[in-house]
Protein backbone atom coordinates (compact mmCIF):
# COMPACT_ATOMS: atom_id res chain seq x y z
CA UNK A 1 0.00 0.00 0.00
CA UNK A 2 1.07 3.41 -0.83
CA UNK A 3 0.54 6.80 0.88
CA UNK A 4 -0.64 9.33 -1.85
CA UNK A 5 -1.99 12.35 0.25
CA UNK A 6 -3.30 13.51 3.06
CA UNK A 7 -7.04 13.92 3.58
CA UNK A 8 -7.35 16.13 6.87
CA UNK A 9 -5.57 17.56 9.80
CA UNK A 10 -7.30 17.63 13.62
CA UNK A 11 -10.48 16.33 14.55
CA UNK A 12 -9.72 13.84 16.73
CA UNK A 13 -10.52 13.52 20.79
CA UNK A 14 -10.02 11.45 23.80
CA UNK A 15 -13.16 11.01 25.23
CA UNK A 16 -13.36 10.01 29.27
CA UNK A 17 -16.86 8.53 30.68
CA UNK A 18 -18.70 9.95 33.64
CA UNK A 19 -16.51 8.08 36.23
CA UNK A 20 -13.73 11.06 35.26
CA UNK A 21 -16.62 13.59 36.06
CA UNK A 22 -14.66 16.26 38.74
CA UNK A 23 -12.11 14.09 38.82
CA UNK A 24 -10.21 15.77 35.46
CA UNK A 25 -11.12 18.47 33.41
CA UNK A 26 -10.50 19.84 29.37
CA UNK A 27 -6.70 19.52 28.84
CA UNK A 28 -5.86 18.72 32.64
CA UNK A 29 -3.08 16.20 31.92
CA UNK A 30 -1.79 17.00 35.76
CA UNK A 31 -4.38 15.57 37.21
CA UNK A 32 -5.41 12.22 35.06
CA UNK A 33 -3.01 9.84 36.84
CA UNK A 34 -4.42 10.51 40.16
CA UNK A 35 -8.08 10.14 38.68
CA UNK A 36 -6.95 6.92 36.63
CA UNK A 37 -5.77 5.55 40.28
CA UNK A 38 -9.19 6.99 41.95
CA UNK A 39 -11.37 5.10 39.18
CA UNK A 40 -9.34 2.28 39.75
CA UNK A 41 -9.98 1.79 43.54
CA UNK A 42 -13.39 0.70 42.58
CA UNK A 43 -12.72 -0.88 39.35
CA UNK A 44 -10.73 -1.68 36.29
CA UNK A 45 -9.43 0.78 33.73
CA UNK A 46 -9.88 0.25 30.26
CA UNK A 47 -9.54 2.90 27.07
CA UNK A 48 -10.71 2.53 23.70
CA UNK A 49 -9.06 2.94 20.06
CA UNK A 50 -10.37 2.01 16.99
CA UNK A 51 -7.39 -0.06 15.39
CA UNK A 52 -3.68 -1.46 16.61
CA UNK A 53 -0.98 1.08 15.53
CA UNK A 54 -3.72 3.76 13.78
CA UNK A 55 -3.64 7.23 14.60
CA UNK A 56 -6.38 7.05 17.66
CA UNK A 57 -4.32 4.36 19.15
CA UNK A 58 -0.53 6.48 18.79
CA UNK A 59 -3.06 9.57 20.19
CA UNK A 60 -4.16 7.40 22.90
CA UNK A 61 -0.41 6.23 24.15
CA UNK A 62 0.81 10.01 23.45
CA UNK A 63 -1.95 10.85 26.12
CA UNK A 64 -1.36 8.56 28.32
CA UNK A 65 2.75 8.82 28.40
CA UNK A 66 1.90 12.17 28.45
CA UNK A 67 -0.22 11.97 31.36
CA UNK A 68 2.53 9.88 33.32
CA UNK A 69 0.47 6.70 33.06
CA UNK A 70 2.25 3.14 32.03
CA UNK A 71 -0.10 1.69 29.05
CA UNK A 72 0.03 -1.54 30.54
CA UNK A 73 -1.43 -0.19 33.76
CA UNK A 74 -4.49 0.00 31.94
CA UNK A 75 -6.28 -2.10 29.64
CA UNK A 76 -6.64 -1.18 26.35
CA UNK A 77 -9.44 -2.67 23.50
CA UNK A 78 -10.15 -2.41 19.83
CA UNK A 79 -13.80 -1.15 18.87
CA UNK A 80 -15.23 0.49 15.89
CA UNK A 81 -16.08 3.70 15.93
CA UNK A 82 -19.42 3.58 15.91
CA UNK A 83 -20.02 1.58 18.70
CA UNK A 84 -17.57 4.01 20.95
CA UNK A 85 -20.90 5.56 22.82
CA UNK A 86 -22.80 2.44 23.00
CA UNK A 87 -19.83 0.54 24.64
CA UNK A 88 -19.22 3.30 27.11
CA UNK A 89 -22.64 3.47 27.87
CA UNK A 90 -22.63 -0.18 29.31
CA UNK A 91 -19.67 0.05 31.02
CA UNK A 92 -17.32 -1.98 28.69
CA UNK A 93 -14.65 1.08 28.70
CA UNK A 94 -13.91 4.14 30.63
CA UNK A 95 -12.51 5.99 28.05
CA UNK A 96 -11.80 6.21 23.94
CA UNK A 97 -10.14 8.00 21.15
CA UNK A 98 -11.55 8.13 18.05
CA UNK A 99 -12.47 10.59 15.56
CA UNK A 100 -15.67 13.17 15.30
CA UNK A 101 -18.23 12.86 15.70
CA UNK A 102 -18.05 10.12 18.15
CA UNK A 103 -16.97 12.08 21.15
CA UNK A 104 -19.60 14.75 20.41
CA UNK A 105 -22.23 12.59 20.33
CA UNK A 106 -20.97 10.88 24.23
CA UNK A 107 -21.43 14.46 25.47
CA UNK A 108 -24.47 15.29 23.85
CA UNK A 109 -25.71 11.83 25.50
CA UNK A 110 -24.27 12.76 28.47
CA UNK A 111 -22.38 9.46 28.63
CA UNK A 112 -19.25 11.06 29.01
CA UNK A 113 -16.73 14.56 27.87
CA UNK A 114 -14.50 15.31 25.92
CA UNK A 115 -11.04 15.62 27.73
CA UNK A 116 -9.04 17.01 24.75
CA UNK A 117 -8.51 16.90 20.91
CA UNK A 118 -5.26 15.76 18.96
CA UNK A 119 -5.02 19.38 17.25
CA UNK A 120 -4.25 19.92 21.47
CA UNK A 121 -1.54 17.31 21.69
CA UNK A 122 -0.45 18.12 18.03
CA UNK A 123 -1.62 21.23 16.38
CA UNK A 124 -2.59 20.60 12.39
CA UNK A 125 -1.30 16.63 13.09
CA UNK A 126 -1.92 14.46 9.82
CA UNK A 127 -4.72 12.05 10.36
CA UNK A 128 -6.36 10.59 7.84
CA UNK A 129 -4.82 9.49 4.02
CA UNK A 130 -5.57 8.59 0.80
CA UNK A 131 -3.54 5.08 0.41
CA UNK A 132 -3.63 2.84 -2.81
CA UNK A 133 -2.40 -0.25 -3.60
CA UNK A 134 1.18 -0.93 -5.53
CA UNK A 135 0.01 -1.71 -8.58
CA UNK A 136 -2.90 1.03 -9.06
CA UNK A 137 -0.13 3.68 -8.34
CA UNK A 138 2.52 2.29 -10.97
CA UNK A 139 0.35 1.29 -13.52
CA UNK A 140 -2.50 3.91 -13.40
CA UNK A 141 -1.05 6.65 -12.69
CA UNK A 142 -3.02 8.95 -14.46
CA UNK A 143 -6.10 7.61 -13.12
CA UNK A 144 -4.42 8.42 -9.40
CA UNK A 145 -3.87 11.64 -10.50
CA UNK A 146 -7.20 12.30 -11.53
CA UNK A 147 -8.81 11.01 -8.49
CA UNK A 148 -6.36 13.05 -6.16
CA UNK A 149 -6.88 16.10 -7.82
CA UNK A 150 -11.10 15.33 -7.56
CA UNK A 151 -10.66 15.17 -3.51
CA UNK A 152 -8.09 18.20 -3.24
CA UNK A 153 -11.33 19.72 -5.36
CA UNK A 154 -13.44 18.36 -2.58
CA UNK A 155 -11.07 19.38 0.75
CA UNK A 156 -11.25 23.08 -0.73
CA UNK A 157 -14.66 23.09 -1.18
CA UNK A 158 -14.97 21.45 2.16
CA UNK A 159 -12.77 24.06 3.76
CA UNK A 160 -15.17 26.77 2.67
CA UNK A 161 -17.01 27.02 6.28
CA UNK A 162 -20.17 27.93 4.42
CA UNK A 163 -19.90 24.27 2.90
CA UNK A 164 -19.96 22.46 5.98
CA UNK A 165 -23.46 22.65 6.96
CA UNK A 166 -24.34 21.02 3.50
CA UNK A 167 -21.90 18.05 3.90
CA UNK A 168 -23.36 17.76 7.67
CA UNK A 169 -26.65 16.90 6.30
CA UNK A 170 -25.15 14.61 3.95
CA UNK A 171 -23.14 13.21 6.67
CA UNK A 172 -25.96 12.37 9.12
CA UNK A 173 -27.79 10.03 6.49
CA UNK A 174 -28.18 6.47 7.79
CA UNK A 175 -26.07 5.06 4.89
CA UNK A 176 -22.88 7.68 6.16
CA UNK A 177 -22.14 8.33 9.27
CA UNK A 178 -25.92 8.23 10.71
CA UNK A 179 -25.33 10.44 13.38
CA UNK A 180 -27.34 12.98 14.85
CA UNK A 181 -26.77 16.41 12.72
CA UNK A 182 -26.57 18.73 15.23
CA UNK A 183 -23.05 16.77 16.76
CA UNK A 184 -21.72 16.76 12.65
CA UNK A 185 -22.45 19.96 12.82
CA UNK A 186 -21.11 21.73 15.81
CA UNK A 187 -17.66 19.60 15.94
CA UNK A 188 -17.49 20.46 11.57
CA UNK A 189 -17.27 24.29 13.04
CA UNK A 190 -15.20 23.34 15.68
CA UNK A 191 -17.93 24.08 18.06
CA UNK A 192 -17.17 21.66 21.09
CA UNK A 193 -19.71 21.00 23.68
CA UNK A 194 -17.53 19.26 26.11
CA UNK A 195 -20.01 17.85 28.18
CA UNK A 196 -19.71 16.99 32.33
CA UNK A 197 -20.87 20.99 32.62
CA UNK A 198 -17.58 21.95 31.04
CA UNK A 199 -18.83 24.16 28.53
CA UNK A 200 -17.86 25.13 24.87
CA UNK A 201 -14.91 25.16 23.53
CA UNK A 202 -14.16 26.98 20.10
CA UNK A 203 -11.88 26.22 18.08
CA UNK A 204 -10.53 28.99 15.59
CA UNK A 205 -7.67 27.92 13.43
CA UNK A 206 -7.57 24.11 14.68
CA UNK A 207 -10.73 22.60 13.91
CA UNK A 208 -10.99 20.03 11.27
CA UNK A 209 -8.98 21.33 8.20
CA UNK A 210 -9.12 19.26 4.70
CA UNK A 211 -7.05 22.18 2.74
CA UNK A 212 -6.27 24.74 4.82
CA UNK A 213 -4.50 26.80 1.82
CA UNK A 214 -2.20 24.07 0.96
CA UNK A 215 -1.18 22.76 4.21
CA UNK A 216 -2.89 20.10 4.58
CA UNK A 217 -2.21 17.77 2.06
CA UNK A 218 1.15 17.02 1.09
CA UNK A 219 2.44 13.63 1.84
CA UNK A 220 5.72 13.75 4.28
CA UNK A 221 8.24 11.15 4.69
CA UNK A 222 8.90 13.00 8.23
CA UNK A 223 5.07 11.64 9.28
CA UNK A 224 5.82 8.14 8.24
CA UNK A 225 9.09 8.36 10.12
CA UNK A 226 7.78 9.50 13.22
CA UNK A 227 4.39 6.63 13.37
CA UNK A 228 7.37 4.52 12.74
CA UNK A 229 9.02 5.80 15.93
CA UNK A 230 5.82 5.58 17.92
CA UNK A 231 5.88 1.85 17.04
CA UNK A 232 9.58 1.64 18.53
CA UNK A 233 8.70 3.48 21.50
CA UNK A 234 5.31 1.51 22.57
CA UNK A 235 6.48 -1.76 21.48
CA UNK A 236 5.19 -2.29 18.20
CA UNK A 237 8.66 -2.83 16.72
CA UNK A 238 11.17 -4.83 18.76
CA UNK A 239 14.07 -2.71 16.97
CA UNK A 240 14.43 0.08 14.95
CA UNK A 241 13.64 -0.22 11.15
CA UNK A 242 15.39 1.57 8.36
CA UNK A 243 13.05 4.62 8.59
CA UNK A 244 14.24 6.49 5.81
CA UNK A 245 13.78 3.38 3.03
CA UNK A 246 10.48 2.66 4.45
CA UNK A 247 9.09 6.27 4.22
CA UNK A 248 10.92 6.05 0.50
CA UNK A 249 9.34 3.57 -0.13
CA UNK A 250 5.65 4.34 1.08
CA UNK A 251 5.18 7.94 0.50
CA UNK A 252 4.22 9.20 -3.46
CA UNK A 253 5.33 12.39 -2.80
CA UNK A 254 6.94 12.25 -6.86
CA UNK A 255 2.71 11.84 -7.82
CA UNK A 256 1.81 14.58 -5.02
CA UNK A 257 4.04 16.53 -7.07
CA UNK A 258 2.98 16.47 -10.29
CA UNK A 259 -0.73 16.99 -8.97
CA UNK A 260 0.13 19.64 -6.86
CA UNK A 261 2.00 21.60 -9.77
CA UNK A 262 -0.63 20.83 -12.57
CA UNK A 263 -3.28 22.24 -9.87
CA UNK A 264 -1.21 25.27 -8.14
CA UNK A 265 -1.38 23.59 -5.25
CA UNK A 266 1.78 24.19 -2.79
CA UNK A 267 4.20 21.75 -1.34
CA UNK A 268 4.93 21.67 2.08
CA UNK A 269 8.42 21.47 3.15
CA UNK A 270 9.61 17.81 4.72
CA UNK A 271 11.90 16.27 6.68
CA UNK A 272 12.02 19.46 9.08
CA UNK A 273 12.26 19.09 12.74
CA UNK A 274 9.06 19.57 14.56
CA UNK A 275 7.66 19.35 18.08
CA UNK A 276 3.92 18.12 19.62
CA UNK A 277 2.60 20.13 22.54
CA UNK A 278 3.71 16.86 25.34
CA UNK A 279 6.63 15.58 23.47
CA UNK A 280 10.12 16.14 22.96
CA UNK A 281 11.46 17.45 19.92
CA UNK A 282 10.95 15.12 16.64
CA UNK A 283 13.88 15.36 14.04
CA UNK A 284 13.09 13.06 10.93
CA UNK A 285 16.84 12.62 10.21
CA UNK A 286 18.04 11.73 13.61
CA UNK A 287 15.39 9.36 15.53
CA UNK A 288 17.70 8.17 18.09
CA UNK A 289 18.10 11.08 20.56
CA UNK A 290 13.86 11.40 20.78
CA UNK A 291 13.30 7.67 21.51
CA UNK A 292 16.00 8.04 24.54
CA UNK A 293 13.86 10.54 26.12
CA UNK A 294 10.18 9.46 24.86
CA UNK A 295 11.34 5.87 25.74
CA UNK A 296 12.32 6.68 29.75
Amino acid sequence: MKIAMVLNNNGQSITLSKDFCGLVGFKELGKVAAAVKNVQSRKEVTFAMTFPGGTHDIWLRNWLAASGINQKSVGIITIPPPQMVANMRVDNMEGFCVGEPWNGLAAAQNVGFTHISTQDIWKNHPEKALVVNSNFAATDKEDLKKLMKAIIEACVWLDNMGNRKKAAGWLTKPNYVNAPLQVIEARLAGNYDLGCELGVKKYKDDYMTFYNNGVVNTPKKSYAIWFLAQYVRFGYLKSEPDYKAIAEKLILDDVFAEVAKEMKVPIQPDMQPFKTAFDSPFDPNNVEPYLKIAKR
